[in-house]
């Protein structure tokens, strides 16, 4: 194709399924780790599509959906959808002819039945759950990945959308990058034109922080989610703080119904009083060594007749401190050190 001739030619409108997410004839991945909810997200996506409602908040164009559940019971992924449409205030009539699961666990399910089912009933979104249930691969195997892939191509040429379920590798997910985030080989994460993660929060138990990673749309913001009634709810009242190696065992380290303590100002008074040792003996406070810090803040928090976290619990705590509160050094010749934002101007304007 000549290119000046090309750009003579009208560029053809956006057309998306869901509004700054997914463009219609996508690609798209769904990933997460085990039980964080993706199977959920994957059915909420699908049945708001189907009714042409909101998906957490963003405007969806109505279109036929094809749905197949390889992994949940049939037992269980209908009640999972009648929750969906009550949180959804759905009448099951608004899906007759729009939504249509093809319930599997158990059975073989193959790209090309499912894409003659999309074909039978008109559906021009596929909903796959999950990936390795129907590709049946060695996901490490970059052959049997490219011809996956093969297989997924064969959606966009017959105009339609897919989105598929993926499982992320074990450990923190929020460790990763999204786009790491597919188990397998990275030709599995390369291909969808969207990948859409549900990782778990890093301190509430019942809540996910949605990401995601557009090749057509700019990045969205990560933002929270509530799966506490059993389907995904905006929740703008928690902060979208992804679980990570460093910061997970806040979700544990209190006892149910006891109030973590504020540990910041038992580091400010420790600090304050370094600073003024130093100020007497004549020299300058450069902050204080990360865990002799944390030894002494323990200290302080016993004598205030509390629970004081554990070692590893409270320098992990203290890492957390708001950046503009608490400024924290990378390892230096005393180790690394914490102080104030002041007190580290030294390190900050080597």
């Amino acid at each position: 194709m000549d290119a000046a001739a090309w750009l003579n030619v009208e560029d053809e409108p956006d057309n998306p399924l869901v509004e700054g997410f997914i463009e219609c004839g996508e690609v798209v991945a769904m990933v997460g780790q085990a039980k964080a909810g993706k199977s959920l997200l994957a059915l909420q996506l699908a049945v708001c599509v189907a009714a042409g409602v909101p998906f957490l908040n963003r405007i969806c164009k109505r279109q036929r959906v094809y749905l197949a559940n390889l992994e949940v019971s049939e037992k269980q992924y209908k009640k999972r959808l009648r929750r969906v449409c009550r949180l959804l205030n759905l009448n099951p009539e608004q899906l007759r002819g729009w939504l249509f699961i093809d319930n599997m666990k158990g059975e073989t399910a193959s790209w090309n039945d499912a894409l003659a089912l999309c074909k039978s009933h008109n559906c021009t979104v596929a909903v796959i759950d999950p990936f390795y249930q129907i590709a049946r691969i060695v996901e490490t195997d970059e052959q049997q990945c490219l011809d996956a892939v093969e297989e997924m191509k064969a959606f966009a040429r017959a105009g339609i959308t897919l989105c598929v379920v993926f499982h992320s590798p074990k450990g923190f997910s929020g460790d990763r990058q999204l786009i790491d985030m597919i188990s397998g080989s990275s030709i599995l994460a390369r291909f969808p034109e969207s990948v859409i993660g549900l990782l778990n929060h890093a301190t509430e138990k019942t809540a996910r922080v949605v990401d995601a990673v557009l090749r057509n749309y700019p990045p969205p913001e990560p933002f929270a989610v509530s799966l506490a009634e059993g389907a995904l709810e905006l929740a703008p009242d928690i902060l979208p703080e992804v679980a990570t190696a460093r910061n997970a065992w806040r979700r544990s380290a209190q006892p149910e119904g006891q109030a973590a303590v504020d540990i910041l100002p038992y580091v400010e008074a420790e600090l304050a009083e370094r600073r003024e040792a130093a100020k007497r003996g004549g020299v300058e406070f450069r902050g204080m060594c990360l865990k002799s810090l944390g030894e002494y803040v323990r200290v302080r928090i016993a004598e205030d007749g509390k629970t004081a976290p554990g070692r590893d619990s409270t320098t992990n705590l203290i890492k957390g401190l708001p950046p503009d509160k608490i400024a924290i050094t990378q390892k230096t010749a005393g180790g690394i050190l914490v102080g104030t934002v002041e007190d580290m101007q030294w390190y900050f304007q080597r």
